[in-house]
C-alpha cells in the first residue's frame, strides 16, 4: 500500500466527461427508521431483537463446532449438582467500576457538572457476565474481559462451578453472514473514502480541499509512477463529521443542540464542496456524530434541504450511518466511527483496526448500542447485525490510517479500512474494487 503526496501545482479546471460507469445499488434499507417512531419503547426490545436474530445462528455454529455431544443449556438450568460440560448462549454484560453513572443524564436538569469523555473506562477489576432471557452467570476461565464489551453475543463451552460461576473452555461468535463470491472484473473501478472534513474550519485547509477537487477533475498530477487514471474513480464516500469534528466533548442527552455560526458556515462550505465534486463524480454523504442530524444510531441521512446546491444534482445523495451499498458486485459496509470509538473506550482493544476486526468477529457493528452508545429504541429488528459478509468494511474518523485484507477460516476475504480524518491528516483512502487493494493519498501544501 503506497503512500503518496500530491504536488503543489494546479493545471486549470477540466471536469472529466469520460468517467467510468459501473453498477450501483444502495443496500441501506434496514438502517432507515420508520416514518412514525415510538420513542416511549424500552431499549430491552432491541436486545430481544438481537437475541432473536443471533441465537439461532450461534446454535447452528455451536453444533458445527462442537457437535451434539455437548448440550445447549439455558443459564437457569445449570446446576452445581450436575456440572456437565455444556454450551450456554447469551449476551455479554461487562461490569465496569469506571463506567459513567446516571448523573450524566441529569446534568441538564439539575445543573450537575457534565462528565468528560475519558479515553478509557477500563479497570483491572472489570469482569463479564453472560445473560439470556431469564438469568445471568459470571464467566471465568478461558476468557479475557478486556477483549469484550457489553452487548456482544456469543456461545460459551464450559461447565458450572460453585457459587453460580461458569468456567469457560472455549468461546465462539457469529462472524457475520454469508459472502457473495468475488467475481472478477474486466475493469478496475476505484472509490475514494474520506472522513472528518470539519468544514466548520474549512478556511484553515481550503487549499487542501482545492487540491483534492482538482485531482478528482484530472487537473492535478500526483507524481506517482503507478498513477492510475482518475476517471476510474466512480464514487466518493464522505464517512461522517463533514461539518464538524469536536474534541474534549462531554456526554449529554441534549439531542437537539442549537447550531452555532461556525456550524452554519460549515454546512455552507460542505454544500459548495460536494456540489463541485458532484459535477464530476458520484458523492455519498454519511452523517457523523457532529453532523446536523439525529445523533442516535442508526443515523438518518442529513436533509438535502441543508445542501441546496448539491441537492439539485443527481450525482449527490445523503445516506444513512451505517451505510451499505454494492458497487460492481462488491458489497461495501461502513460506519462513521462512533461504534469503534466507543469500543475503544470500554475495552483494552489496542487500536481502531483491532476494534473493526472484533466487530466483524462478533457479527455486530455496534454491540455497545444502546448501552453506552446512544441509539433508537428499536423493537422488531437489530439493524447492526452483520447478516451479509461485506467485501469492504470500513470505519470513518479514525485517528490513524490502517488497512488489512483479512482472510477468515471460511476462506472469505474482507478488506478492512480505518479511514483517517481529512482535517487532521490531509489524506484520503483509495480502494481498487477489482483487487480490493488500498492506497493512501495525501494532499499537502508544504
Amino acid at each position: 500500500m503506497a503512500e503518496n503526496s500530491t504536488q503543489n501545482g494546479l493545471n486549470g479546471h477540466d471536469h472529466s466527461d469520460e468517467r467510468l460507469v459501473v453498477d450501483y445499488v444502495n443496500k441501506s434499507e434496514k438502517f432507515i427508521l420508520p416514518s412514525k417512531h415510538d420513542y416511549n419503547r424500552q431499549f430491552h426490545n432491541l436486545y430481544v431483537a438481537r437475541c432473536e436474530a443471533m441465537i439461532p445462528l450461534l446454535q447452528e455454529k455451536a453444533n458445527r463446532k462442537w457437535g451434539s455431544q455437548y448440550p445447549i443449556r439455558k443459564i437457569q438450568d445449570l446446576s452445581e449438582d450436575n456440572p456437565e460440560k455444556c454450551v450456554v448462549i447469551g449476551t455479554v454484560f461487562k461490569q465496569q467500576v469506571l463506567k459513567p453513572s446516571v448523573l450524566k443524564e441529569l446534568n441538564g436538569q439539575w445543573n450537575i457538572m457534565p462528565q468528560p469523555i475519558a479515553p478509557s473506562f477500563t479497570d483491572d477489576s472489570d469482569y463479564v457476565m453472560l445473560e439470556d432471557e431469564l438469568q445471568r452467570v459470571r464467566l471465568f476461565g478461558n476468557i479475557v474481559p478486556h477483549d469484550l464489551v457489553t452487548g456482544v453475543m456469543c456461545a460459551a463451552l464450559g461447565h458450572i462451578l460453585e457459587q453460580g460461576r461458569f468456567n469457560v473452555d472455549e468461546i465462539i461468535f457469529h462472524e457475520c453472514g454469508p459472502q457473495k463470491p468475488l467475481i472478477s472484473l474486466d475493469i478496475s473501478p476505484h472509490i475514494v473514502l474520506m472522513s472528518g472534513l470539519n468544514m466548520s474550519n474549512a478556511d484553515d485547509i481550503q487549499l487542501n480541499f482545492e487540491m483534492f477537487q482538482q485531482w478528482i477533475y484530472g487537473n492535478l498530477s500526483t507524481g506517482d509512477k503507478e498513477e492510475f487514471d482518475v476517471s476510474s474513480i466512480v464514487r466518493v464516500i464522505l464517512a461522517g463529521n463533514s461539518v464538524k469534528t469536536e474534541e474534549n466533548r462531554v456526554e449529554t442527552l441534549d439531542l437537539e443542540p442549537q447550531a452555532t455560526s461556525e456550524e452554519i458556515n460549515g454546512i455552507k462550505h460542505l454544500d459548495e464542496f460536494v456540489a463541485a465534486l458532484g459535477e464530476s463524480v458520484e458523492v455519498d454523504i454519511m452523517p457523523g456524530e457532529y453532523d446536523p442530524t439525529s445523533s442516535l444510531l442508526p443515523q438518518p441521512p442529513m436533509h438535502m434541504l441543508l445542501l441546496p446546491q448539491s441537492g439539485q444534482l443527481k450525482s449527490c445523495q445523503c445516506v444513512t450511518n451505517p451505510y451499505a451499498c454494492e458497487i460492481s458486485g462488491r458489497l461495501i459496509l461502513g460506519m462513521s466511527g462512533q461504534n469503534i470509538n466507543d469500543i475503544l473506550r470500554y475495552s483494552k482493544i489496542p487500536d481502531a483496526l483491532s476494534a473493526l476486526k472484533a466487530t466483524f468477529r462478533w457479527g455486530h457493528m455496534a454491540p455497545t448500542c444502546p448501552d453506552t452508545q446512544f441509539g433508537y429504541p428499536l423493537r422488531d429488528k437489530d439493524p447492526f447485525v452483520i447478516d451479509e459478509c461485506p467485501h469492504i468494511y470500513f470505519a470513518g474518523n479514525c485517528s490513524e490510517y490502517h488497512s488489512e485484507l483479512m482472510k477468515d477460516a471460511q476462506g472469505r476475504e474482507i478488506r478492512l479500512i480505518c479511514v483517517p480524518q481529512f482535517f487532521e491528516t490531509k489524506s484520503i483512502v483509495i480502494v481498487n474494487l477489482s483487487t480490493l487493494e488500498t492506497k493512501r493519498m495525501f494532499f499537502l501544501t508544504e
